[in-house]
């Protein structure tokens, strides 16, 4: 694979400089040991495995979160960002280093479908994984910008991976996670640092704020590949009403998330009608987002089957790979 320096020509910058600025070089990412026969197991015993690392490897503190600055964009530009895209593994590659979302939390969950036509894991999976992240560290200017990544193990194949944001700017410093719904699209941005990550992604996306969701719709939860798939275009994950009600003040949102009880509803899935499969998402902004939210039908459920927990696996060790639009 081509080592992407694009961020490092924009800035006029060689990779002589990103190693000499880049001086948060502690932990180079170790792969997870991964059973030779992984894949061939069934979703829910690849998700007990996946939960035994996590669990075997809990902070006893919460850990910091990372700055992120001129010095980490560089290092994101001089990654093979088509790993993210190309990759079919539960595990992060030997040498991968997360910046974005560096530190977050998991949990078990499932997927309860409600009456709808889509296919695949859309139809229902009894055991999926969820991390819930803030994208940086909220400090000085930078805002509150919650993320997500949802893991649908599958029998005898590949997981299904989704990743989705309130949008790039984030929510200002409004520190309830749960504030804002989150969509696999979200509106370009204007802003300097958004734009940047926006031309590192570019290297491999035509269309960098989108992730796509065939392949959640191709194969369902037991292996099976369906013959006529049907997957939304866009999908909003839409917070649970016991979870909305979280504090706004300046804390640890990790906090929060390790105060959710299993058996909670902590998302609604709700996918944009048909009607929008065509639309040109350059001109995409807030005020779409709100509209297409009020004309997307509730499609199914995220629930907890398990505590949340943070963990160096967690932050370290899973892989979510992006179905990246071409």
């Amino acid at each position: 694979m081509k080592k992407v320096f694009w961020t490092v020509g924009i800035l006029g910058l060689s990779a002589f400089t990103f190693f000499a600025l880049d001086t948060d070089v502690e932990n180079v990412r170790i792969p997870a040991s991964v059973p030779t026969n992984y894949e061939s197991l069934k979703g829910c015993e690849k998700q007990d495995i996946l939960w035994e690392k996590a669990v075997g490897s809990i902070h006893k503190e919460l850990p910091d979160y990372k700055k992120m600055g001129l010095p980490q964009l560089i290092g994101m530009g001089m990654q093979e960002i088509e790993i993210k895209g190309n990759l079919y593994s539960d595990f992060s590659p030997a040498g991968w280093k997360k910046y974005l979302h560096r530190r977050g939390a998991l949990a078990k969950v499932k997927i309860v479908p409600v009456e709808h036509s889509y296919t695949g894991v859309f139809q229902g999976a009894e055991c999926a994984i969820l991390r819930l992240s803030l994208t940086y560290k909220t400090a000085g200017n930078k805002p509150v910008a919650p993320g997500l990544a949802l893991k649908v193990l599958r029998d005898g194949t590949y997981s299904a991976n989704i990743s989705a944001l309130v949008s790039l700017e984030g929510q200002e410093k409004n520190f309830n996670f749960f504030r804002h719904p989150m969509s696999n699209i979200v509106p370009i941005s204007s802003k300097l640092g958004q734009k940047l990550v926006h031309g590192i992604f570019s290297t491999v996306s035509n269309f960098p704020e989108e992730l796509i969701l065939e392949d959640m719709a191709e194969i369902n939860a037991q292996g099976e590949k369906t013959a006529s798939a049907l997957s939304p275009r866009q999908i909003f994950f839409v917070p649970g009403k016991s979870v909305a009600t979280f504090s706004s003040d300046e804390h640890d949102v990790r906090e929060d998330f390790l105060k959710i009880p299993e058996g909670t509803v902590i998302y609604q899935i709700f996918a944009l009608t048909q009607k929008y499969k065509d639309f040109d998402y350059s001109n995409y902004n807030s005020e779409s987002a709100d509209e297409f939210l009020k004309e997307s039908e509730h499609i199914a459920d995220i629930v907890t089957t398990s505590e949340f927990t943070t963990s160096e696996f967690g932050d370290d060790g899973i892989f979510f790979r992006h179905q990246i639009r071409p």
